[in-house]
């Protein structure tokens, strides 16, 4: 400690400087003239020093009075303090697979099982070691509390030691005996901030920088601002250290089956498509093997290389035989696993399905030729699940007589007719139909057969009003003839999906729901469209016109849909969905009318007419309440118009003590008989079905709600690069369980010097009162001595 000689003196006494100083000249004066008029004959130098001395006396009280404060700066040095760190954010909470010998022999070692520096080799004692799966904090608390290794204590002789608690906020406490700050540890905070919390560590006044920081954590940041490499080069400027000690096991990986799409319904002898979404985090090596079983017997499986980190979209493919088309429904179960350590990780999903040894029988009649139904009937014959009759009324006689699947007239008989699932009607005069035709064609579907209406610019729907195959339609159309050579160059116009078509899997042209809406975004526009006048009651639009209206300013339907008593129609107001193969082939056109058959002729091939659900967005993420759409019907299979409709959802994963069961409640879409939309929390992560009554069956659907890639739950491993560079920059050491024993080694004593003001208050002061005291005295022994009173 080292001082200035010579302190500084100031007054904080309540008179002002000037009349103290009138004081002291006042005092001296009065002593002096004291003396030199006492009476009694002293020599001219003893009543001098008689004078001063008084003088002295009372220029002291004067001076005290004003109560005088010595200042002087010193240099000092005290040690620079050892900041301790635990991670508090709700990653702590995960319990890592610990399946090798060294996850198990680090348990031992944090638990005081183990002696600190036994290393990773097998112990002496094998019932040392156990099958524990602690999670990351019970680690980080029973470290801290090992008497063996006493972290804390051993710390204290290099520094004092500042215990924090961080996660979305730095939280500081005493160091006391009983810590109380891993009493503090719950891992509640919803976020790790771990580089921000350094830096902020860091912005302290150069005399508070810690000697060195000391952190326990797993490293998954995810929501700091302050980049990894910044923060190391701060700490390296400043002669920070960081010592990390790495909390999770070695094989901390984890797989996750976002999605397995999978038909309702399967076809035998149809190939069968199942894209695969799923997630690998924190395995860097290896192969992902995806499988699909269907009734417990394995039809498909393939092995993909592991990429760690990524969404990753595989499809796999099987053919349904005869033998799978049992009575009933069969559980499809889709399955991802990889291996890692002796611990495999694996993921499924599971749901109930339809195998159907029956095709959807589907009538087309057409007038013409026309291109929608060239490439349609191409489409048609290559695909496995229907089973297609064509009637060209206009075409080669001997063709259309030559047999299937060909036919020359339609069915002269109602049965005949009757036999089909599906009716598609094209360009075709209501006065080809006989009278007797046009009612069975409306009999067949109030009894619950499809209908598909494709417009055209000759006959239909033009000549169709005032018949029954008007009445059918979900739509109101004037009469218009188009001319067959229109010099006018016609308008090029996209389709606009309606907010029930993007959800809707009949215009899904992909698996994924964001490259479906990038495919219907790059789709070649439409040039021609029937005018639409009104949308019928109960029906509903999928496609609408972006500029042309109808009443109520609504947009005008160009695909529209309705239950017409049993029965589905679908009316097509374009007739160039060919376009579509621009370029793609039959990849989104025959994608397209597949899902359109699959939708119309497949319920009348099962005989079942369920409900259909769908979830908002596609995926459901913890947190973010979602949406589910349904559309509901009566048992006569007309569209439900309650208010309310309660549905069920169940958890199917939940554990034994939480719940498993609630309730959720459809609320009907205002002008949309039949629509009901019902908000779903997503407030725990697992699988859930939804049920929900429809007409004379239930609607079911299955989802999952998963976790957000950052989420602090999101399984995933200790951030062990970024921990180890960072504690390498920094001059300090990276920590497992193993080595900790070494670390109050590596942390360096530090000192810093400072200027510090030291004040001594001179009125309070003994030694002055002495001083003070001790002229008195001199004078009085003075005064005695000369004989004075």
């Amino acid at each position: 400690m080292f001082a200035s000689w010579f302190p500084e003196i100031v007054f904080r006494g309540s008179f002002p400087v000037w009349l103290a100083i009138l004081f002291l000249v006042a005092a001296a004066g009065v002593a002096v003239a004291f003396y030199f008029t006492e009476s009694m004959k002293l020599r001219p130098a003893r009543r001098l020093a008689l004078a001063g001395i008084r003088a002295l006396v009372l220029c002291s009280i004067v001076f005290l009075l004003c109560k005088p404060v010595a200042v002087r700066d010193v240099r000092t040095e005290k040690p620079r303090p050892v900041v301790l760190l635990a991670d508090n954010s709700q990653s702590m909470t995960q319990k890592d697979p610990r399946p090798a010998l060294a996850d198990k022999v680090r348990i031992a070692i944090a638990n005081d099982r183990l002696p600190p520096d036994q290393g990773v080799g097998s112990p002496a004692s094998a019932e040392a070691l156990t099958g524990d799966r602690p999670t990351r904090a019970d680690l980080v608390k029973a470290v801290f509390a090992n008497r063996r290794l006493d972290l804390v204590g051993k710390l204290r002789a290099k520094g004092p030691v500042q215990p924090y608690l961080f996660g979305t906020r730095l939280r500081g406490f005493g160091d006391a005996p009983d810590q109380p700050w891993m009493k503090a540890l719950t891992c509640e905070d919803q976020k790790t901030l771990l580089t921000d919390t350094l830096t902020e560590l860091l912005q302290r006044d150069e005399h508070d920088l810690p000697a060195a920081i000391v952190v326990a954590t797993d490293g998954r940041d995810n929501g700091s601002t302050a980049e990894w490499d910044d923060l190391a080069r701060e700490a390296a400027r400043l002669g920070v250290p960081i010592h990390v000690y790495g909390v999770g096991g070695s094989a901390a990986g984890y797989l996750q089956l976002k999605d397995a799409a999978v038909q309702d319904t399967l076809f035998v002898e149809d190939l069968v498509n199942v894209p695969f979404r799923f997630r690998a985090q924190g395995i860097k090596d290896g192969e992902v093997e995806l499988s699909l079983s269907l009734g417990g017997k394995v039809v498909a499986s393939k092995r993909v290389p592991v990429k760690d980190g990524q969404d990753v979209t595989e499809t796999l493919t099987f053919t349904p035989a005869k033998d799978d088309a049992s009575a009933g429904k069969k559980e499809i179960v889709a399955a991802v696993r990889v291996v890692q350590g002796n611990e495999p990780l694996e993921d499924h999903f599971a749901k109930m399905v339809r195998v159907a040894d029956r095709k959807v029988k589907m009538l087309y009649v057409e007038s013409n030729p026309r291109w929608e139904f060239k490439f349609m009937q191409r489409a048609f014959l290559r695909d496995r699940r229907v089973d297609p009759t064509f009637l060209l009324i206009n075409g080669d006689r001997k063709a259309m007589e030559s047999g299937p699947p060909f036919i020359a007239n339609f069915p002269d008989q109602r049965k005949d007719l009757f036999a089909y699932d599906l009716i598609v009607i094209g360009d075709v005069d209501a006065n080809y139909f006989t009278t007797e035709q046009r009612e069975w064609i409306k009999d067949f579907v109030t009894e619950g057969g499809g209908l598909v209406v494709i417009a055209g610019r000759l006959h239909a729907p033009a000549s169709w009003l005032g018949t029954p195959l008007a009445d059918v339609l979900p739509v109101e159309v004037p009469s218009v003839r188009f001319p067959l050579d229109d010099a006018r160059r016609p308008a090029e116009y996209k389709p606009v999906q309606s907010d029930l078509g993007k959800r809707s899997a009949l215009l899904s042209l992909a698996d994924d729901p964001t490259e479906a809406q990038e495919a219907w975004d790059s789709l070649p526009g439409l040039y021609w469209h029937y005018p639409v006048t009104k949308l019928r009651p109960a029906a509903v639009s999928y496609l609408n016109h972006p500029t042309e209206k109808i009443a109520d300013n609504q947009p005008m339907p160009l695909l529209a849909m309705h239950y017409y008593g049993k029965g589905l129609v679908l009316f097509s107001a374009v007739e160039e969905t060919w376009r579509w193969r621009f370029n793609e082939a039959d990849k989104y056109f025959g994608r397209y009318w597949g899902q359109v058959v699959y939708a119309i002729g497949l319920p009348h091939t099962l005989g079942t007419k369920s409900g259909q659900l769908a979830l908002a967005g596609g995926e459901a993420v913890l947190g973010k309440p979602g949406q589910v759409y349904a559309r509901l019907f009566t048992p006569e299979y007309r569209p439900l118009t309650r208010e309310r409709v309660t549905a069920q959802v169940e958890r199917l994963d939940a554990p034994p003590n939480e719940e498993k069961f609630r309730s959720v409640v459809f609320e009907a879409v205002p002008n949309q008989p039949g629509e009901y939309v019902a908000t779903i929390p997503n407030d725990r992560v697992g699988r859930y079905a939804l049920k929900v009554e429809s007409g004379e069956d239930t609607a079911s659907l299955d989802y999952r709600v998963t976790l957000p890639p950052e989420h602090e739950l999101a399984p995933g491993g200790m951030n062990e690069e970024a921990l180890r560079k960072l504690a390498d920059q920094t001059g300090g050491r990276f920590y497992r369980e193993e080595d900790l024993y070494r670390l109050p080694d590596e942390v360096k004593t530090q000192a810093v010097s400072f200027m510090q003001r030291k004040e001594t208050l001179l009125w309070t002061y003994w030694p002055v009162w002495a001083a003070v005291v001790g002229l008195f005295t001199l004078e009085w022994l003075l005064r005695k001595f000369s004989n004075l009173s």
